[in-house]
């Protein structure tokens, strides 16, 4: 049985790494453990990290 790994990266904020698990997928948010910046896996291959948008307010309109 094959076992995936995860993989080490670094962070777009802080240049810190950031571990991505190997059951990770494109759109999830990961935090990075030195800055705590909240990142979104935008591609799985190759790895590319992008800083999480904001939520926009709902004013309830």
């Amino acid at each position: 049985m094959e076992t995936k790994e995860a993989t080490d990266t670094q962070c777009v904020s802080c240049s810190g790494t950031v571990r991505i698990a190997a059951d990770s997928y494109e759109g999830e948010i990961v935090s990075c453990p030195g800055c705590a910046t909240e990142l979104e896996i935008y591609t799985k291959n190759p790895l590319k990290l992008v800083i999480a948008p904001e939520p926009e307010e709902d004013w309830g309109e």
